[in-house]
């Protein structure tokens, strides 16, 4: 037996209250003198022994009367079946947790696991009888699930199980559980339980849900019990692309793009000639046979182009297996088709060379990449930086502390700035207002060391650097590479890099010739000396004009490259900053199923003369993988790849002991959990579990019997004192 309210029978101290009274009635007899003892002898014994038994009787009476009203506001309530039929006065409340994760898909002798789930739910909902009440967890709907309140309609809830889908979105067990920790904390049924229909994977409780904390025995009561549906009895042999990078950084159109896709087979058998291959626009590009170990992983790289510029769409696939969802994987890139440089100089001289170089991308037909404009420094806060992707600032003499903060929203946003030295720069200047925005190191004050008088030369080139891929012929040593022809720098600033900068370039005295910087989400590129033959030679090296154009394209903004979620993410969005400053202005975003959704900018805008910070968008969940395009008005200004999450194609069933152990974070104890076998009876199996009968209601009525004789018998017990006086 149990209780259902066990704090009241701390009201079982009341059943106290008739002994305590009967005790103050007692009373101690006073002896009279009779001048005869006729009337004594008059007094049966038997009258008198009667009249205390009554007495007894009646505490007794009421004592128990006391007794079973505290029981019955206590719930007390059987277990088992025993009670046979009078199991089912006992009210439910059920919770089934459906996995409709992809990995549902998979099939065995009984067919699609996903069907078999619903076959299971049927038989359990025929377990619901009047009275009961149910909730229905989908695991793709969590954590941001709305329940509905508790249904009555089990022929509804049937309908919505037939009518469930498999969903590309996987979440852990985890965020379920705590769901129904809620829903059943609510209830005030007896029979409180949850049913997992789920294949059981391992990563099923491979994350851990922050709202959930470990070892908490008060998320669920005593009466709340859990049953684990496995689905499928074997483990089904998959093989899914786990992840791809784009490691080329500088994406140009009919150039070279390094692609390394990592794919996992999850199967006791190995792989060989297994075929993947690569897509560019719907257009297949490249193919590769792989070798794959049982329950291991292979790496391989695609070298890949496009013909065109904008956004680019792309895909990895497989052959097709046992589960399909994850046998193709999306990726984005953006090749921009013209990236716009603000050269700032104030005199010719400074950016007469810088300019050759810029200009080495033309086509014959004077078409280039880099779209450039000249300013002088006077003319830069009349700049529209919001259309400028890079500025280049050569021998610039000093900077405002206005200047400096505009440089550094820029930056910060995701602009792009090379900076050289000159001969007019004011180091102090730089010092106290330029680079301490940026919280870059500051130039050494000492005259004789912030311009070297003797000869440097290249000491290391860093040409892991995407500055440098491409450059050099692939099959050419390290060892030759950096044998490269160094420049004979004659003056340079002498300055330190700092902790937070990557150098590219080292001179022979230790110092850097050129740093990078990420400051926001922009880049910075500090050149240690100027683009000027009184400087050194640099400019007439053939790694000048090449270093100098690379450089434009590295720090421009690469922000739509690659961008990937995965199903089931709510994510933010960044829109182009170029864009920021547009206030005609409509944006919606396209599924791959090509349904529309208008969407919001969820910061503020100021005014488009203001340096303006990228607009962030927030739509609603990315439900299905493929391409999602965002739009202003009808132009895409962003296109996203959503892919399928790794964890959901690893086929392997997680142990009842590792599961038990899991679900003690919960405080939930082994003898509340329940496991369905194949061939058992599983509505069998959840009876025997349940509360068999709520006996308040007995209680109650014992009550009302136990008042009616007490009146019965202190009534005649006051008829018989009278009779004995």
């Amino acid at each position: 037996m149990t209780f259902l309210n066990p704090l009241v029978l701390f009201g079982l101290i009341t059943a106290a209250i008739p002994v305590i009274l009967h005790l103050l009635n007692l009373r101690k007899l006073r002896t009279i003198e009779f001048s005869t003892l006729t009337f004594l002898k008059e007094l049966q014994q038997t009258k008198i022994r009667r009249l205390k038994l009554r007495q007894i009787l009646l505490l007794i009476i009421r004592t128990l009367l006391v007794i079973f009203i505290v029981l019955a506001f206590s719930r007390p309530a059987l277990r088992g079946t025993i009670l046979g039929s009078l199991g089912s006065q006992a009210h439910s409340t059920i919770v089934f947790i459906l996995d409709d994760s992809f990995s549902m898909t998979g099939n065995d002798e009984h067919g699609e696991y996903f069907k078999q789930a619903k076959e299971t739910a049927d038989k359990l909902i025929d377990l619901l009888k009047e009275g009961d009440e149910a909730f229905l967890i989908k695991l793709s709907d969590v954590p941001q699930a709305t329940i509905d309140p508790a249904t009555h309609d089990f022929a509804a809830l049937r309908t919505i199980f037939h009518e469930s889908q498999i969903s590309a979105i996987r979440r852990p067990l985890e965020d379920a559980i705590g769901l129904s920790a809620k829903l059943l904390q609510q209830s005030k049924n007896a029979n409180k339980e949850v049913y997992i229909i789920s294949d059981l994977q391992q990563t099923l409780l491979s994350q851990r849900s922050v709202g959930i904390p470990e070892n908490n025995p008060s998320l669920f009561d005593d009466h709340s019990h859990f049953f684990f549906v496995p689905i499928g009895v074997k483990e089904i042999a998959n093989v899914s692309i786990d992840s791809i990078y784009i490691t080329t950084t500088i994406l140009e159109k009919d150039k070279p793009i390094s692609v390394i896709a990592s794919i996992g087979n999850f199967g006791i058998t190995p792989l060989n000639n297994y075929i993947i291959s690569a897509y560019i626009d719907g257009i297949k590009m490249a193919q590769k046979n792989l070798a794959i170990e049982p329950w291991g992983y292979a790496k391989t790289e695609f070298s890949i182009s496009s013909k065109r510029t904008g956004f680019i769409r792309g895909y990895l696939e497989l052959e097709n297996d046992a589960i399909e969802l994850d046998n193709r994987r999306y990726f984005t890139f953006y090749i921009p088709e013209q990236i716009n440089i603000a050269v700032i100089a104030n005199a010719e001289m400074d950016k007469r060379l810088l300019l050759f170089a810029l200009r080495s991308g033309e086509t014959k037909s004077g078409q280039s990449l880099l779209n450039i404009q000249q300013y002088t420094l006077q003319k830069f806060p009349f700049i529209d930086l919001n259309k400028t992707d890079v500025l280049v600032l050569s021998n610039i003499p000093s900077f405002s502390s206005t200047d400096a903060n505009r440089i550094k929203n820029f930056i910060e946003e995701g602009g792009g700035i090379v900076l050289f030295p000159g001969d007019n720069i004011s180091i102090e200047n730089y010092n106290s207002n330029l680079l301490p925005a940026l919280k870059i190191p500051p130039i050494d004050y000492s005259p004789t060391a912030s311009v070297q008088a003797d000869n440097l030369s290249f000491q290391k080139i860093d040409l892991a650097h995407p500055l440098f891929s491409t450059v050099f012929e692939q099959d050419r040593s390290a060892k030759e590479q950096t044998g490269i022809e160094s420049p004979n720098i004659i003056k340079s600033i002498k300055r330190h890099a700092g902790k937070q900068s990557r150098v590219i370039i080292s001179l022979s005295d230790g110092t850097p010739f050129l740093s990078e910087y990420n400051i926001g989400e922009g880049k910075f590129l500090f050149f240690s000396s100027a683009p000027l033959l009184s400087w050194s030679d640099f400019p007439l090296k053939g790694i000048f004009a090449p270093l100098i154009y690379r450089s434009m394209i590295f720090v421009s903004s690469t922000e739509e490259k690659n961008n990937s979620y995965i199903t089931g993410d709510s994510p933010a969005i960044t829109l182009r900053k170029s864009l920021a400053g547009n206030m005609n202005r409509q944006f919606s975003i396209t599924s791959p199923e090509g349904i529309e959704e208008l969407i919001h900018p969820a910061n503020s805008i100021v005014n488009e003369r203001a340096t303006t910070k990228p607009m962030i968008f927030t739509p609603s969940r990315l439900t299905n993988s493929g391409f999602y395009e965002v739009k202003q008005n009808s132009s895409m200004i962003s296109l996203i790849g959503v892919n399928t999450d790794r964890l959901e194609s690893d086929t392997r069933k997680i142990s009842q002991i590792d599961l038990l152990n899991e679900m003690k974070r919960y405080g939930i104890s082994a003898g509340k959990i329940h496991f369905s076998k194949p061939g058992e009876s599983l509505q069998s199996e959840i009876l025997q579990s349940r509360f068999g009968v709520e006996l308040w209601q007995y209680c109650i009525g014992l009550a009302l019997i136990l008042a009616i004789i007490e009146m019965l018998i202190a009534r005649d017990s006051r008829k018989a004192t009278k009779d004995s006086l």
